[in-house]
């Protein structure tokens, strides 16, 4: 996310917007990334995209309320991924990670859990 908004405040928009990209690919609950997108494409003149990055902020703004009483666990999220539920293991990762931005466990199994990593 760092990347993305100083690729955004430098004006590098196709950067940021490839960024912000592959961080919702990984994580698609996060409302911040959905903004800096819609702010993002608005800037590149893509509308009807902002427009619908900025929908889907809304969305999830709206039921955030409701996820913060979502039940998740780093716990849980590992016995996901060790069956082989890789999706709900990255889905309940990505709310935690919403929930604890700095925690290092949560950062590092998101890298480990990404899309081709070796783990």
């Amino acid at each position: 996310m760092k990347d993305a908004r100083l690729a955004f405040e430098l004006q590098a928009y196709d950067d940021a917007e490839n960024l912000l990209l592959e961080l919702l690919e990984f994580a698609p609950f996060e409302t911040r990334a959905w903004k800096l997108l819609a702010r993002t494409q608005k800037e590149m003149g893509k509308t009807d995209q902002a427009i619908a990055s900025a929908t889907r902020a809304l969305e999830l703004q709206h039921s955030e309320q409701k996820e913060a009483n979502t039940p998740a666990s780093i716990t849980l999220a590992k016995l996901l991924w060790e069956q082989g539920e890789e999706q709900a293991a990255r889905a309940m990762l990505g709310l935690l990670l919403m929930r604890q931005p700095e925690n290092s466990e949560l950062t590092e199994l998101k890298h480990q859990w990404e899309p081709g990593a070796s783990i």
